[in-house]
């Protein structure tokens, strides 16, 4: 009985692919792939913020106060993230897909804890909208406290147990086309994408630009294997390292709706 057997750089490649273009076309966070720290150390993240006013001035006056700009510093532990899958010979004998397909697996559930986690760092945003129920000023007020003149990049990202009340509530002010199908938009509300999330919590929604949040990964997956030859059973572990934190807090607006 014949048993193929896969290079580890071979199906390194072949997650790694899966998992750089799955997390770019993640369009709610900036992926940087200059990670240069191991599991088990630390990264410290700056988390800027920018406060004060404009003024109206009479001729001869001048600002009473400047715009000031101040960060906090983050700690974040830097991770391993890993899956595994297993297979027989038979099985891949049967179905030369089934690694594909493992692999495939095992890269779509790395992508999803990523997502989890960018979502947790987006409800530590400091900029907070409430309402009572989603509406259309609900959307434009939180749009309004990013003080941003060009919406462009712009996203709100709200959870599946809200999506028919979102609908209903905004009904033609939530923009539709057939184009959001093939992008996952459910439409546009001042221009800005509406995205389903359901990494998202019920009754939460983040206004954001993908800049507020950033997976720093490091390039390469690691690929491990390990082989049961009595029984031809097969395992492949695929690890990744990244950190995923809020890095500019002024990007991001948290809406709670409180019904």
């Amino acid at each position: 009985m014949a048993h193929k057997v896969y290079e580890n750089f071979v199906l390194e490649n072949k997650i790694e692919d899966i998992l750089l273009t799955a997390v770019d076309l993640q369009s709610y966070m900036t992926v940087d792939t200059s990670l240069t720290q191991e599991p088990g150390m630390k990264k410290v993240i700056h988390t800027y913020t920018a406060t004060g006013n404009v003024e109206d001035l009479a001729m001869g006056e001048g600002n009473s106060e400047a715009i000031e700009v101040s960060f906090t510093s983050a700690e974040y532990d830097v991770k391993t993230t890993q899956g595994k899958f297993q297979y027989f010979d038979e099985q891949e004998m049967t179905d030369p897909m089934v690694v594909d397909t493992g692999l495939e697996g095992v890269a779509k559930k790395i992508i999803n804890d990523f997502t989890t986690k960018a979502i947790a760092e987006y409800d530590k945003a400091t900029l907070e909208e409430t309402a009572t129920a989603w509406s259309f000023d609900v959307v434009a007020d939180a749009i309004a406290k990013l003080n941003v003149e060009d919406e462009t990049g712009l996203f709100l990202l709200i959870s599946p147990a809200d999506k028919a009340a979102f609908r209903k509530a905004l009904k033609d002010d939530l923009k539709y086309s057939e184009a959001y199908v093939r992008t996952g938009y459910i439409g546009t509300v001042c221009g800005v994408p509406v995205i389903v999330s359901k990494a998202v919590a019920a009754n939460k929604g983040y206004l954001a630009n993908k800049d507020a949040v950033t997976l720093f990964i490091k390039k390469g997956s690691e690929i491990e294997q390990q082989r049961d030859a009595d029984i031809r059973s097969n395992e492949v572990f695929a690890r990744k390292v990244a950190v995923v934190a809020l890095t500019n807090a002024t990007k991001a607006v948290k809406i709670s709706i409180n019904a």
